[in-house]
Protein backbone atom coordinates (compact mmCIF):
# COMPACT_ATOMS: atom_id res chain seq x y z
CA UNK A 1 0.00 0.00 0.00
CA UNK A 2 1.54 3.33 -1.02
CA UNK A 3 2.48 5.86 1.69
CA UNK A 4 -0.26 8.71 1.63
CA UNK A 5 2.36 11.53 0.96
CA UNK A 6 2.74 9.41 -2.34
CA UNK A 7 -0.90 10.73 -2.82
CA UNK A 8 -0.23 14.10 -2.16
CA UNK A 9 0.37 16.85 -5.16
CA UNK A 10 2.64 19.09 -3.11
CA UNK A 11 2.95 21.31 -6.37
CA UNK A 12 -0.55 22.07 -6.08
CA UNK A 13 0.30 25.21 -3.57
CA UNK A 14 0.81 28.31 -3.28
CA UNK A 15 2.50 30.76 -1.14
CA UNK A 16 1.65 32.29 1.99
CA UNK A 17 0.07 36.26 1.38
CA UNK A 18 1.18 38.62 3.70
CA UNK A 19 -1.09 41.22 2.67
CA UNK A 20 -4.27 39.83 4.09
CA UNK A 21 -6.60 42.28 6.01
CA UNK A 22 -5.85 40.29 9.58
CA UNK A 23 -8.92 42.73 11.08
CA UNK A 24 -11.22 40.44 9.70
CA UNK A 25 -13.40 39.02 12.48
CA UNK A 26 -14.38 35.48 11.29
CA UNK A 27 -12.20 33.73 12.98
CA UNK A 28 -12.39 35.45 16.21
CA UNK A 29 -14.81 32.75 17.79
CA UNK A 30 -12.29 29.85 17.17
CA UNK A 31 -9.09 31.65 18.29
CA UNK A 32 -11.17 32.73 21.10
CA UNK A 33 -12.15 28.73 21.91
CA UNK A 34 -8.56 27.76 21.73
CA UNK A 35 -7.22 26.69 25.60
CA UNK A 36 -4.01 27.95 26.50
CA UNK A 37 -3.24 30.69 24.24
CA UNK A 38 -0.61 32.86 24.35
CA UNK A 39 -2.68 35.79 24.23
CA UNK A 40 0.33 38.47 23.61
CA UNK A 41 -0.48 41.33 20.40
CA UNK A 42 2.59 39.66 18.82
CA UNK A 43 1.33 35.52 18.72
CA UNK A 44 -2.61 37.01 17.85
CA UNK A 45 -1.02 39.11 14.90
CA UNK A 46 0.82 36.08 13.74
CA UNK A 47 -2.14 33.67 14.63
CA UNK A 48 -4.97 35.62 12.81
CA UNK A 49 -2.86 36.24 9.47
CA UNK A 50 -2.02 32.46 9.50
CA UNK A 51 -5.47 31.12 10.19
CA UNK A 52 -7.40 33.62 7.68
CA UNK A 53 -4.58 32.11 4.49
CA UNK A 54 -5.27 28.74 6.05
CA UNK A 55 -9.43 29.55 5.25
CA UNK A 56 -8.36 30.96 2.60
CA UNK A 57 -6.30 28.17 0.67
CA UNK A 58 -8.90 25.55 1.96
CA UNK A 59 -12.21 27.55 -0.09
CA UNK A 60 -9.97 28.06 -2.83
CA UNK A 61 -9.43 24.12 -3.39
CA UNK A 62 -9.60 21.38 -0.06
CA UNK A 63 -6.97 19.85 -2.44
CA UNK A 64 -3.87 23.02 -1.80
CA UNK A 65 -1.22 23.24 0.53
CA UNK A 66 -0.05 26.37 1.70
CA UNK A 67 3.41 26.99 1.39
CA UNK A 68 5.67 28.72 4.19
CA UNK A 69 8.43 29.30 4.79
CA UNK A 70 10.31 27.78 8.09
CA UNK A 71 13.23 29.98 8.07
CA UNK A 72 13.92 33.22 9.57
CA UNK A 73 16.04 34.33 6.19
CA UNK A 74 12.04 33.93 4.28
CA UNK A 75 10.67 36.89 6.17
CA UNK A 76 11.33 40.34 6.00
CA UNK A 77 9.14 42.72 8.59
CA UNK A 78 9.89 45.83 6.94
CA UNK A 79 9.05 45.10 3.38
CA UNK A 80 6.56 47.34 1.90
CA UNK A 81 4.99 44.08 0.58
CA UNK A 82 4.63 43.16 4.21
CA UNK A 83 2.25 45.66 5.40
CA UNK A 84 0.94 43.57 8.58
CA UNK A 85 4.99 43.36 9.67
CA UNK A 86 4.59 39.51 10.27
CA UNK A 87 8.19 38.10 10.92
CA UNK A 88 9.92 34.87 11.31
CA UNK A 89 7.83 35.13 14.91
CA UNK A 90 5.19 33.06 12.37
CA UNK A 91 7.13 29.80 12.25
CA UNK A 92 5.96 29.97 16.33
CA UNK A 93 2.53 30.02 15.22
CA UNK A 94 3.12 27.43 12.60
CA UNK A 95 4.62 25.14 15.31
CA UNK A 96 1.80 25.90 17.68
CA UNK A 97 -0.80 24.85 14.98
CA UNK A 98 1.08 21.57 14.58
CA UNK A 99 1.33 20.59 17.77
CA UNK A 100 -2.61 21.24 18.50
CA UNK A 101 -3.18 19.00 15.87
CA UNK A 102 -5.01 21.61 14.40
CA UNK A 103 -2.83 21.68 10.53
CA UNK A 104 -1.16 18.78 8.42
CA UNK A 105 2.68 19.46 7.84
CA UNK A 106 4.85 18.14 5.20
CA UNK A 107 8.51 19.67 6.07
CA UNK A 108 10.14 21.18 3.24
CA UNK A 109 13.65 20.34 1.91
CA UNK A 110 17.14 21.02 0.04
CA UNK A 111 18.95 18.23 -1.81
CA UNK A 112 22.09 20.10 -2.64
CA UNK A 113 23.12 17.64 -5.31
CA UNK A 114 20.19 17.71 -7.20
CA UNK A 115 19.74 21.36 -5.95
CA UNK A 116 16.03 20.48 -5.82
CA UNK A 117 14.08 22.25 -2.87
CA UNK A 118 10.52 22.76 -1.77
CA UNK A 119 9.40 24.38 0.70
CA UNK A 120 7.35 23.78 3.99
CA UNK A 121 3.89 22.73 3.32
CA UNK A 122 0.22 22.73 5.35
CA UNK A 123 -2.75 22.23 4.97
CA UNK A 124 -6.19 22.64 7.70
CA UNK A 125 -6.48 19.49 9.88
CA UNK A 126 -10.03 17.53 9.76
CA UNK A 127 -11.24 19.93 13.17
CA UNK A 128 -10.29 23.36 11.36
CA UNK A 129 -11.94 22.20 8.65
CA UNK A 130 -14.79 21.83 10.39
CA UNK A 131 -14.48 25.29 11.80
CA UNK A 132 -14.11 26.67 8.35
CA UNK A 133 -17.15 25.25 7.31
CA UNK A 134 -19.34 27.07 9.62
CA UNK A 135 -17.98 30.72 8.09
CA UNK A 136 -20.06 32.74 6.02
CA UNK A 137 -17.35 34.55 4.02
CA UNK A 138 -18.88 37.68 1.67
CA UNK A 139 -17.27 39.46 -1.05
CA UNK A 140 -18.20 42.38 0.41
CA UNK A 141 -15.70 41.35 3.41
CA UNK A 142 -12.38 43.12 2.74
CA UNK A 143 -9.90 40.14 2.58
CA UNK A 144 -6.60 42.36 1.52
CA UNK A 145 -4.71 45.09 3.73
CA UNK A 146 -5.68 48.47 3.11
CA UNK A 147 -1.74 49.02 1.84
CA UNK A 148 -1.42 46.19 -0.01
CA UNK A 149 0.69 46.93 -2.36
CA UNK A 150 -0.55 45.68 -6.18
CA UNK A 151 2.38 47.15 -7.81
CA UNK A 152 5.47 44.89 -7.59
CA UNK A 153 8.72 45.81 -9.21
CA UNK A 154 11.30 43.52 -9.25
CA UNK A 155 15.07 43.06 -10.44
CA UNK A 156 17.40 39.99 -10.51
CA UNK A 157 14.77 37.92 -9.87
CA UNK A 158 13.51 39.11 -6.63
CA UNK A 159 11.23 42.40 -5.10
CA UNK A 160 13.01 45.39 -4.43
CA UNK A 161 12.16 48.33 -1.81
CA UNK A 162 11.31 51.25 -4.96
CA UNK A 163 11.27 54.57 -4.25
CA UNK A 164 7.56 56.11 -4.92
CA UNK A 165 7.78 58.46 -7.66
CA UNK A 166 4.41 60.06 -9.80
CA UNK A 167 4.91 57.44 -11.98
CA UNK A 168 4.86 54.41 -9.67
CA UNK A 169 1.51 56.10 -7.77
CA UNK A 170 -0.45 56.84 -10.76
CA UNK A 171 -0.21 52.88 -11.73
CA UNK A 172 -0.73 52.05 -8.31
CA UNK A 173 -4.10 53.97 -8.27
CA UNK A 174 -4.90 52.18 -12.09
CA UNK A 175 -4.21 48.67 -10.53
CA UNK A 176 -5.66 48.92 -6.71
CA UNK A 177 -9.36 50.71 -8.76
CA UNK A 178 -9.15 47.90 -11.28
CA UNK A 179 -8.61 45.24 -8.07
CA UNK A 180 -11.77 47.28 -6.60
CA UNK A 181 -13.63 46.20 -9.63
CA UNK A 182 -12.86 42.55 -10.34
CA UNK A 183 -13.27 41.63 -6.72
CA UNK A 184 -16.95 42.12 -6.90
CA UNK A 185 -17.35 40.53 -10.30
CA UNK A 186 -17.86 37.18 -10.90
CA UNK A 187 -15.60 35.89 -13.96
CA UNK A 188 -15.53 32.29 -14.15
CA UNK A 189 -16.74 28.29 -16.33
CA UNK A 190 -20.26 27.52 -15.18
CA UNK A 191 -19.56 24.09 -16.13
CA UNK A 192 -16.90 23.23 -14.09
CA UNK A 193 -17.50 21.26 -10.97
CA UNK A 194 -13.77 20.93 -9.60
CA UNK A 195 -12.23 23.26 -8.17
CA UNK A 196 -9.15 23.86 -10.45
CA UNK A 197 -8.23 23.44 -13.91
CA UNK A 198 -5.47 21.18 -15.08
CA UNK A 199 -2.50 22.55 -17.76
CA UNK A 200 -0.82 20.69 -19.86
CA UNK A 201 2.14 20.39 -17.59
CA UNK A 202 -0.32 18.61 -15.26
CA UNK A 203 -0.10 21.11 -12.76
CA UNK A 204 -3.78 22.20 -10.83
CA UNK A 205 -4.96 25.92 -10.76
CA UNK A 206 -7.20 26.76 -8.09
CA UNK A 207 -10.47 28.87 -9.56
CA UNK A 208 -10.17 31.27 -6.64
CA UNK A 209 -13.00 33.99 -6.03
CA UNK A 210 -10.30 35.62 -3.45
CA UNK A 211 -8.63 36.77 -6.27
CA UNK A 212 -6.21 39.80 -6.18
CA UNK A 213 -4.22 41.31 -9.66
CA UNK A 214 -0.88 42.46 -9.17
CA UNK A 215 1.09 44.67 -12.04
CA UNK A 216 4.37 43.33 -11.76
CA UNK A 217 7.31 45.30 -13.44
CA UNK A 218 10.67 43.73 -14.11
CA UNK A 219 13.94 45.93 -14.77
CA UNK A 220 15.70 43.31 -16.76
CA UNK A 221 13.32 43.11 -18.49
CA UNK A 222 10.59 45.17 -20.05
CA UNK A 223 9.77 48.06 -17.85
CA UNK A 224 6.15 48.77 -18.96
CA UNK A 225 5.07 45.27 -16.60
CA UNK A 226 2.80 42.78 -16.63
CA UNK A 227 -0.43 41.65 -14.88
CA UNK A 228 -0.21 38.74 -12.65
CA UNK A 229 -1.88 37.25 -9.28
CA UNK A 230 -5.35 35.30 -10.53
CA UNK A 231 -5.86 32.28 -11.61
CA UNK A 232 -6.35 33.16 -15.58
CA UNK A 233 -3.02 34.65 -15.87
CA UNK A 234 -1.33 31.11 -15.43
CA UNK A 235 -3.49 29.08 -18.26
CA UNK A 236 -0.94 27.59 -20.78
CA UNK A 237 -1.85 27.48 -24.29
CA UNK A 238 -3.77 23.95 -24.08
CA UNK A 239 -5.54 24.98 -21.23
CA UNK A 240 -6.55 28.03 -22.67
CA UNK A 241 -8.08 26.52 -25.85
CA UNK A 242 -10.33 24.02 -23.83
CA UNK A 243 -11.99 26.90 -21.78
CA UNK A 244 -11.39 30.26 -24.19
CA UNK A 245 -15.11 29.82 -25.30
CA UNK A 246 -16.66 29.05 -21.64
CA UNK A 247 -15.59 31.81 -19.95
CA UNK A 248 -18.33 34.25 -18.36
CA UNK A 249 -18.71 37.56 -16.89
CA UNK A 250 -21.16 38.15 -13.66
CA UNK A 251 -23.35 35.29 -15.22
CA UNK A 252 -24.17 37.31 -18.39
CA UNK A 253 -22.90 36.43 -22.25
CA UNK A 254 -19.77 37.46 -22.66
CA UNK A 255 -17.21 38.43 -25.99
CA UNK A 256 -13.28 38.58 -25.82
CA UNK A 257 -11.06 40.22 -28.52
CA UNK A 258 -8.21 38.42 -29.70
CA UNK A 259 -5.18 40.51 -29.89
CA UNK A 260 -3.56 38.14 -31.69
CA UNK A 261 -4.68 39.58 -35.05
CA UNK A 262 -3.03 42.32 -34.74
CA UNK A 263 0.35 40.06 -34.49
CA UNK A 264 1.67 40.55 -37.81
CA UNK A 265 1.67 44.51 -37.54
CA UNK A 266 3.45 44.46 -34.63
CA UNK A 267 5.99 42.44 -36.24
CA UNK A 268 5.99 44.41 -39.08
CA UNK A 269 7.08 47.18 -36.32
CA UNK A 270 9.70 45.13 -34.63
CA UNK A 271 11.65 43.89 -37.90
CA UNK A 272 10.86 46.90 -40.22
CA UNK A 273 9.34 44.38 -42.91
CA UNK A 274 6.07 44.20 -44.17
CA UNK A 275 4.79 40.66 -42.46
CA UNK A 276 1.65 39.14 -42.85
CA UNK A 277 0.43 35.79 -40.50
CA UNK A 278 -2.78 36.31 -40.70
CA UNK A 279 -3.02 36.17 -44.48
CA UNK A 280 -1.43 33.13 -44.48
CA UNK A 281 -3.36 29.74 -44.61
CA UNK A 282 -3.41 28.17 -41.34
CA UNK A 283 -0.89 25.00 -41.62
CA UNK A 284 -2.63 21.60 -41.87
CA UNK A 285 -1.65 21.14 -37.93
CA UNK A 286 -1.02 24.66 -37.01
CA UNK A 287 -3.80 26.98 -35.60
CA UNK A 288 -2.96 30.99 -35.67
CA UNK A 289 -2.35 30.84 -32.25
CA UNK A 290 0.07 28.35 -32.29
CA UNK A 291 2.00 30.17 -34.83
CA UNK A 292 2.38 33.35 -33.36
CA UNK A 293 2.99 31.60 -29.91
CA UNK A 294 5.77 29.36 -31.32
CA UNK A 295 7.29 32.55 -33.01
CA UNK A 296 8.02 33.98 -30.04
CA UNK A 297 8.81 31.27 -28.52
CA UNK A 298 11.82 30.78 -31.18
CA UNK A 299 12.95 34.60 -30.44
CA UNK A 300 13.32 33.45 -26.81
CA UNK A 301 15.36 30.61 -28.42
CA UNK A 302 19.13 30.29 -28.71
CA UNK A 303 19.79 28.15 -31.28
CA UNK A 304 17.20 26.22 -33.49
CA UNK A 305 18.19 23.18 -31.56
CA UNK A 306 17.08 24.20 -28.40
CA UNK A 307 14.04 25.19 -29.74
CA UNK A 308 12.74 22.11 -31.51
CA UNK A 309 14.46 20.40 -28.01
CA UNK A 310 11.56 22.73 -26.29
CA UNK A 311 9.05 22.48 -28.39
CA UNK A 312 9.09 18.38 -28.36
CA UNK A 313 9.24 18.22 -24.67
CA UNK A 314 6.56 20.68 -23.96
CA UNK A 315 4.38 19.08 -26.53
CA UNK A 316 0.96 18.98 -24.37
CA UNK A 317 1.29 22.50 -22.75
CA UNK A 318 1.39 23.75 -26.70
CA UNK A 319 -1.42 21.75 -27.40
CA UNK A 320 0.12 19.81 -30.31
CA UNK A 321 0.16 15.93 -28.49
CA UNK A 322 -1.50 14.29 -30.78
CA UNK A 323 1.45 14.83 -33.45
CA UNK A 324 4.23 13.04 -34.12
CA UNK A 325 7.54 14.79 -34.03
CA UNK A 326 7.70 14.68 -38.18
CA UNK A 327 4.51 16.99 -38.30
CA UNK A 328 5.09 19.48 -35.96
CA UNK A 329 9.17 19.94 -36.91
CA UNK A 330 7.63 20.40 -40.76
CA UNK A 331 4.96 22.60 -39.69
CA UNK A 332 7.16 24.74 -37.57
CA UNK A 333 10.25 24.78 -40.72
CA UNK A 334 7.34 25.30 -43.54
CA UNK A 335 5.61 28.09 -41.43
CA UNK A 336 7.99 30.28 -39.50
CA UNK A 337 11.81 28.73 -39.81
CA UNK A 338 11.51 28.75 -43.46
CA UNK A 339 9.76 32.31 -43.46
CA UNK A 340 12.60 34.79 -44.81
CA UNK A 341 11.05 38.10 -43.51
CA UNK A 342 10.96 35.73 -39.78
CA UNK A 343 14.66 34.66 -39.71
CA UNK A 344 16.66 37.92 -38.46
CA UNK A 345 13.67 37.64 -35.33
CA UNK A 346 14.20 33.96 -34.63
CA UNK A 347 17.22 32.07 -32.19
CA UNK A 348 18.79 35.86 -30.91
CA UNK A 349 17.74 34.68 -27.04
CA UNK A 350 16.13 37.80 -26.98
CA UNK A 351 12.36 38.35 -26.21
CA UNK A 352 10.33 40.68 -29.08
CA UNK A 353 8.30 42.05 -26.44
CA UNK A 354 4.77 40.84 -27.33
CA UNK A 355 3.71 40.28 -23.65
CA UNK A 356 4.71 43.46 -22.63
CA UNK A 357 2.44 44.77 -25.67
CA UNK A 358 -0.39 43.44 -24.74
CA UNK A 359 -0.09 44.66 -20.93
CA UNK A 360 0.59 47.66 -21.83
CA UNK A 361 -2.08 47.56 -24.11
CA UNK A 362 -4.32 45.95 -21.59
CA UNK A 363 -3.26 48.61 -18.92
CA UNK A 364 -4.22 51.55 -21.04
CA UNK A 365 -7.68 50.16 -21.51
CA UNK A 366 -8.21 49.63 -17.62
CA UNK A 367 -7.11 53.32 -17.24
CA UNK A 368 -9.70 54.23 -19.70
CA UNK A 369 -12.88 52.52 -18.17
CA UNK A 370 -11.79 52.40 -14.95
CA UNK A 371 -14.40 55.35 -14.05
CA UNK A 372 -16.92 53.63 -15.74
CA UNK A 373 -16.74 50.42 -14.05
CA UNK A 374 -16.77 48.05 -17.10
CA UNK A 375 -14.87 44.31 -15.73
CA UNK A 376 -12.45 43.35 -18.43
CA UNK A 377 -10.57 40.73 -18.42
CA UNK A 378 -6.61 39.71 -19.39
CA UNK A 379 -6.42 36.26 -20.77
CA UNK A 380 -3.32 35.43 -22.04
CA UNK A 381 -3.64 37.72 -25.79
CA UNK A 382 -7.27 38.20 -25.21
CA UNK A 383 -9.76 40.74 -23.54
CA UNK A 384 -12.63 39.65 -22.19
CA UNK A 385 -15.68 41.70 -22.00
CA UNK A 386 -19.43 41.71 -21.00
CA UNK A 387 -21.63 41.85 -24.58
CA UNK A 388 -23.65 44.22 -23.82
CA UNK A 389 -20.28 46.63 -23.49
CA UNK A 390 -19.00 45.87 -26.32
CA UNK A 391 -19.03 49.30 -28.25
CA UNK A 392 -17.62 51.11 -25.24
CA UNK A 393 -14.96 48.74 -24.90
CA UNK A 394 -14.11 48.42 -28.43
CA UNK A 395 -14.39 52.59 -28.60
CA UNK A 396 -11.57 52.97 -26.41
CA UNK A 397 -9.39 49.68 -27.68
CA UNK A 398 -9.25 51.08 -30.95
CA UNK A 399 -7.79 54.65 -29.92
CA UNK A 400 -4.91 52.59 -27.75
CA UNK A 401 -4.36 50.27 -30.67
CA UNK A 402 -3.79 52.56 -33.48
CA UNK A 403 -1.70 54.36 -31.37
CA UNK A 404 0.63 51.08 -30.19
CA UNK A 405 0.42 49.06 -33.76
CA UNK A 406 0.21 52.83 -35.99
CA UNK A 407 -2.32 51.31 -38.04
CA UNK A 408 -3.97 53.58 -40.80
CA UNK A 409 -7.07 51.31 -40.23
CA UNK A 410 -8.38 49.08 -38.18
CA UNK A 411 -10.73 46.38 -37.92
CA UNK A 412 -11.55 44.18 -35.21
CA UNK A 413 -13.34 40.79 -35.08
CA UNK A 414 -14.45 39.56 -31.46
CA UNK A 415 -15.83 36.52 -30.67
CA UNK A 416 -18.36 34.95 -28.12
CA UNK A 417 -17.00 33.84 -25.04
CA UNK A 418 -19.56 31.60 -23.88
CA UNK A 419 -23.12 29.59 -25.29
CA UNK A 420 -24.54 29.07 -21.95
CA UNK A 421 -28.50 29.87 -21.56
CA UNK A 422 -28.47 32.36 -18.76
CA UNK A 423 -31.97 33.00 -19.18
CA UNK A 424 -33.80 32.02 -16.36
CA UNK A 425 -35.78 28.58 -16.92
CA UNK A 426 -39.57 28.02 -16.99
CA UNK A 427 -40.96 25.19 -14.98
CA UNK A 428 -40.85 23.15 -17.88
CA UNK A 429 -37.51 24.18 -18.92
CA UNK A 430 -36.15 23.01 -15.89
CA UNK A 431 -37.36 19.67 -16.20
CA UNK A 432 -35.18 19.32 -19.21
CA UNK A 433 -31.50 18.18 -19.05
CA UNK A 434 -29.35 20.74 -20.78
CA UNK A 435 -25.46 20.04 -21.88
CA UNK A 436 -24.58 23.36 -19.96
CA UNK A 437 -26.03 22.63 -16.32
CA UNK A 438 -24.28 24.89 -14.30
CA UNK A 439 -21.79 23.06 -11.66
CA UNK A 440 -22.91 23.14 -7.67
CA UNK A 441 -19.33 25.69 -7.74
CA UNK A 442 -20.35 27.88 -10.42
CA UNK A 443 -23.42 28.27 -8.49
CA UNK A 444 -22.18 28.90 -4.93
CA UNK A 445 -19.56 31.27 -6.68
CA UNK A 446 -23.28 33.23 -7.76
CA UNK A 447 -24.42 33.35 -4.13
CA UNK A 448 -20.69 34.55 -2.97
CA UNK A 449 -21.40 37.37 -5.26
CA UNK A 450 -25.27 38.03 -4.77
CA UNK A 451 -25.82 37.32 -8.49
CA UNK A 452 -29.02 35.86 -8.89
Amino acid sequence: MKNITDQLDFDFSRPIDLQRNIELDIINKFIGSIENLDNSKLFIKHLRLLILELYFCWAESDLQFLSVSMSKRGYNSRSRYNPNNISSYLIRTINFLKKRNLIELYPGFYDSRSKRSRLTRIKPSYTLKNHFKKIKFLYSHKINHRKKEFLLISKNGGLIEYDDSYETQEKKVVIENYNSLISKTLFDIPNIEDSYLIRGDNRKIAISRFISCSFLIDLDKFPSGTFAGCWWNKLDLSLFFKIKNKLTINNKKTNYLDLTQFFSHFLTLVSSSNVKIESQRESKYLNHNQICYLIIKGSRSKSQESFYRSVLSEKKKLSLDGLTKKQILDSIYNKINNVNILKSLMFNGKDIGWDSIISRVFYDLVSKINSVNIPVFLVRDKIYFPEEKQDKVLENLEEILFKEFHLSSIKMKCEKASDFDFEKKTFFGKLLKSKNDFSKRYLDNKNYFGIS
